[in-house]
């Protein structure tokens, strides 16, 4: 690609231009543009042979089409081969005819448009501009395979403002072991093998089911036909508007074909089709959408939740942004087989079954509960971020995903109350995951270049975590109220177009400048771009650190956080804007507490001083009030035991989110070496009354790295008796006793049997080995919880013997649902000859991947990870046949766990062995040497400390 396309303006030169579209009325024909009739039977012009098949890598384009051409119709007519039974030699392909109708911006001579995994039968290219369609001449057609380009190129010029339409017949498969593009799946019910077809299109797989200008910008109108068995049901965007026939000659047999209505203007990517055995349930929403949701027959009764939790989330969304869902119909659709969660699709969207499906009668637990809920959540406003307003390229994907983020805890919470979504979760599921993302040296901005056949490297814990982050952060200064009114203009102002960031930070500054009465700059000194763009452009987050330098005022200095002191920024592809940002400090202290209108001070790219109106010397102060900014905080040593007294004596003087934020900053930073790590042992030493859930999972989420660096000392003893104590309060309170009708309360049992078992507290230990036993002794009937499994498996293990080991080796043998969690389980036992029989056997037969079982045996205690150790060095030879190159970081995985002198030579020693590693490998040695002695310096500087402290208690 070219230029950052998030700084470009958009393209004036993209069009767009909608046509009046016909219905369709016969089964067997494509209609005009004119409304005039052209039969698929007619004589096509045959196809010259190609002329070039050419993989290009690097041309001015960098792969984006040519902005000469703009489509604004498609009618796609697509048959699906996927019963093998009955389809001969047809089975697994894909029978298709498109016609794409588009405008020409300049003159030009090519018609490029995407295919991919097709082969190209016919085609004929009309000027539509009179009253009759006027077949013209083709010279020729290249393939550039780099980009999936199919290029006609004509005998004349197409001239710019003319309309034409091109028409293809082609032959694709549905055989995409990647479940992209319309691909077909299998499964089983009520024992009998299933075969169905969907599709899943974003970001680039529009062009396997047919011909297109597969990029986001390229928005239009579609109509779809559906040609299948008539046995099946056929499902689009839209709702079918003529059902007819279709004689196959392929199979001799007549299949339906289901033309469907046009579709409202929307990018290729969000077209959908499924064909296969589904059943619905369906009510009609308060604002008049109709609502389906469709599953497998027999799954039928876990639908009603979907259906119920829908009606009042899509109802919701349309009246929080005041703009009508678009559609006349909402379809949910639940897929034995999808490589997403969920997608989007406008008028269809697909889930995995696990995603759409609850029943408390099925057995479903509170958390499937609250993924359903927040799922549909995530892919019904997105039926405004995303589909309505799209971003323009995938560059700015956050626009969709960030948004989808942030309101799916709004969305969950209309439904489900109970969950507490921003109290209790949105900090450990967006913001941790964000923070672990975004911590090393090699992250990457949000938004950032991107080539599109790598559009899909978009998809990830940045693009949806830190951009829901984004939000938070804004709505934590601006106010959610306004923030919102910004979105409403956002979405008015390009609803069926394209968006890049630049136009959403416009958006909110025109609207924050409507409210002030006045110019934001003028005002304020920054617009919301200005304020944005360090958060957006570069990779990172800040430490923002506390020291106070009297008794009013607070020194406010912030860096890029680097979780490793060691660590290198490598941000030569993406730059950056000085790694400082515009920090909203919110902050109170011990006097005022101000928690719901606390004082603000930014921090300009720069420092500042906190100014603590009525404060005394004994107060303590805190900020980033309810953890609402991205930045992490670390305080002078005598705030921090200044917040631990508090929290001994009155915990809840603190809000539960600022408590979590003390909680894993203080062990993030120690980890960090920022902090001396005894303050994170001192911090939670509270939580031995701490009955919320958030505080406690902020723990959970950064125990392992201290639980590491201590396993193979004598002061790990006495961390675990420390940990087990403080849980103790709560285990007592929660037991075992799961109630599926349970909210919050269910996740809180969870987070303490978890912690309970992992630190050896007796009870726990007790009914988890008494729980495996009764398994044991009745393997058909599992009864335990099963989101404590793997907790009750390795427990069990760890303290049991040969016997509880053998069980769980047999029974992963034939139960593939506890398979994983068995083999992981069979790592925890303390008998050395076990794990070492256990290594062997995956390194010499079938069974087992040595990767995966080093790493089990490795991970799950301290024998363990020595036993593991030595393995892979004694049998490194061995791992390099099997794993080739990529055996070395089986090797350099222990490095982060290492932490001793001993270690760092054995280490050296390794790579020594091995000096003639390639040079990838020997740069992956060099920085698994900077860790161990990374480890090593946090040990010294550490472990004595919080020694003293633990046998001080």
């Amino acid at each position: 690609m070219g230029g950052d396309r998030g700084k470009a303006e958009k393209k004036s030169s993209r069009t767009r231009i909608c046509a009046t579209l016909i219905p369709i009325v016969l089964a067997c024909c494509i209609i005009g543009s004119t409304g005039e009739n052209v039969e698929m039977s007619r004589p096509l012009q045959q196809l010259p042979a190609v002329d070039e098949d050419i993989h290009v890598t690097n041309e001015e384009s960098g792969g984006l089409l040519p902005t000469t051409l703009e489509p604004y119709h498609y009618k796609v007519w697509l048959q699906p081969y996927f019963t093998e039974s009955k389809d001969g030699s047809k089975f697994l392909d894909l029978d298709g005819k498109v016609d794409i109708y588009f405008n020409c911006i300049e003159d030009t001579r090519n018609i490029t448009v995407h295919h991919e995994y097709m082969t190209i039968l016919k085609y004929e290219l009309y000027d539509i501009s009179g009253e009759v369609d006027k077949l013209l001449q083709t010279e020729s057609n290249t393939t550039i395979t780099g980009w999936d380009w199919y290029i006609i190129t004509s005998m004349g010029s197409l001239q710019a403002g003319v309309n034409y339409r091109l028409y293809m017949e082609y032959v694709g498969t549905v055989n995409h072991l990647d479940n992209f593009g319309f691909y077909m799946g299998t499964y089983t019910e009520d024992a009998i093998v299933k075969t169905f077809v969907a599709s899943q299109f974003e970001a680039i797989a529009a062009r396997r089911a047919f011909p297109c200008f597969d990029e986001p910008a390229y928005k239009a109108t579609f109509d779809t036909a559906l040609v299948y068995r008539p046995e099946y049901v056929a499902l689009s965007n839209t709702y079918s508007i003529l059902n007819d026939t279709y004689y196959d000659p392929n199979t001799d047999e007549v299949w339906s074909v289901t033309y469907f209505g046009t579709t409202v203007k929307m990018s290729t990517y969000l077209n959908a089709y499924t064909v296969g055995d589904w059943a619905c349930v369906q009510s009609t929403t308060r604002n008049g959408i109709d609502l389906r949701i469709w599953c497998q027959p027999s799954l039928l009764y876990q639908a009603e939740y979907a259906l119920n939790v829908g009606m009042v989330q899509l109802s919701n969304f349309e009246d929080l942004w005041n703009i009508p869902y678009p559609m006349a119909k909402m379809d949910m659709s639940a897929l034995p087989v999808f490589s997403s969660g969920a997608m989007e699709n406008w008028g269809l969207v697909f889930y995995r079954e696990n995603y759409l499906l609850y029943s408390i009668e099925a057995g479903h637990t509170p958390d499937r509960r609250k993924d359903v809920a927040q799922v549909i959540a995530h892919e019904l406003i997105h039926q405004w971020f995303g589909n309505l307003v799209t971003m323009e390229w995938w560059s700015h994907l956050w626009l969709n995903e960030g948004f989808a983020t942030y309101f799916e805890y709004v969305g969950t919470h209309w439904v489900e109350p109970g969950f507490e979504m921003f109290e209790q979760f949105f900090q450990t599921e967006a913001q941790y995951g964000t923070f672990q993302s975004d911590q090393q040296g090699d992250s990457h901005p949000l938004i950032m270049d991107v080539a599109p056949n790598d559009a899909n490297s978009m998809f990830n814990a940045m693009t949806y975590l830190k951009g829901g982050c984004i939000i938070k952060l804004m709505d934590g200064f601006v106010g959610v109220d306004l923030m919102f009114e910004g979105f409403r203009n956002y979405l008015n102002q390009f609803s069926y177009d394209n968006a890049v960031s630049d136009d959403l930070w416009a958006a909110l500054t025109q609207t924050i400048e409507l409210d002030m009465g006045g110019n934001m700059k003028d005002i304020f000194g920054y617009n919301m771009k200005e304020l944005m763009d360090p958060w957006t452009l570069q990779m990172g987050f800040p430490v923002v650190n506390l020291t106070r330098t009297s008794t009013t005022a607070i020194q406010a200095d912030q860096g890029h956080f680097l979780i490793d002191p060691n660590d290198v920024v490598e941000d030569e592809e993406y730059g950056n804007l000085g790694y400082v940002w515009h920090v909203p400090l919110t902050f109170t202290h011990k006097t005022e507490q101000l928690f719901t209108n606390p004082n603000m001070e930014w921090l300009h790219l720069t420092s500042a001083v906190l100014t603590l109106d009525g404060a005394t010397d004994n107060d303590w102060y805190i900020a980033n009030i309810n953890q609402t900014a991205l930045i992490r905080v670390n305080y002078d040593v005598d705030n921090w035991g200044k917040l631990t007294q508090q929290l001994l004596v009155d915990y809840k003087a603190l809000p539960v989110r600022n408590r979590a934020h003390l909680i894993n900053d203080a062990l993030v930073l120690g980890q960090a070496q920022q902090l001396d790590h005894v303050v994170s042992m001192e911090i939670i030493q509270y939580l031995y009354n701490e009955i919320e859930y958030m505080p406690w999972q902020a723990y959970e989420d950064e125990q392992y790295y201290t639980k590491y660096m201590l396993w193979r000392t004598s002061t790990y003893g006495l961390l675990q008796n420390y940990i087990s104590n403080l849980v103790s309060p709560n285990y007592a309170s929660l037991g075992w006793n799961f109630d599926y009708t349970e909210d919050i309360d269910y996740f809180r049992r969870l987070d303490t049997l978890r912690i309970a078992c992992d630190y050896n507290h007796a009870d726990c230990v007790a009914n988890a080995t008494n729980q495996y036993a009764a398994w044991m002794a009745d393997p058909d009937n599992n009864k335990i919880e099963i989101n404590m499994r793997s907790t009750v498996y390795c427990t069990a293990i760890r303290h049991g013997g040969e016997n509880e080991w053998n069980f769980a080796y047999n029974r992963q043998r034939i139960d593939p649902e506890e398979q994983n969690r068995l083999r992981s389980a069979m790592g925890c036992t303390q008998l050395n000859y076990l794990l070492t029989g256990y290594m062997e056997e995956a390194l010499t037969g079938d069974e087992f991947g040595a990767r995966i079982t080093i790493g089990f045996v490795r991970d799950n205690s301290a024998l363990g990870f020595s036993l593991a150790w030595t393995f892979t060095v004694d049998n490194f030879v061995a791992l390099n046949t099997i794993y080739g190159d990529s055996a070395f970081d089986i090797a350099w995985t222990f490095a982060n766990q290492m932490n001793t002198n001993k270690d760092l030579l054995e280490l050296n020693a390794f790579g020594n062995v091995y000096s003639d590693m390639p040079v990838e490998a020997a740069n992956d040695f060099n920085e698994a040497v900077k860790r161990v002695e990374t480890n090593i310096l946090w040990m010294e500087r550490n472990e004595d400390q919080i020694r003293v402290f633990l046998e001080s208690l």
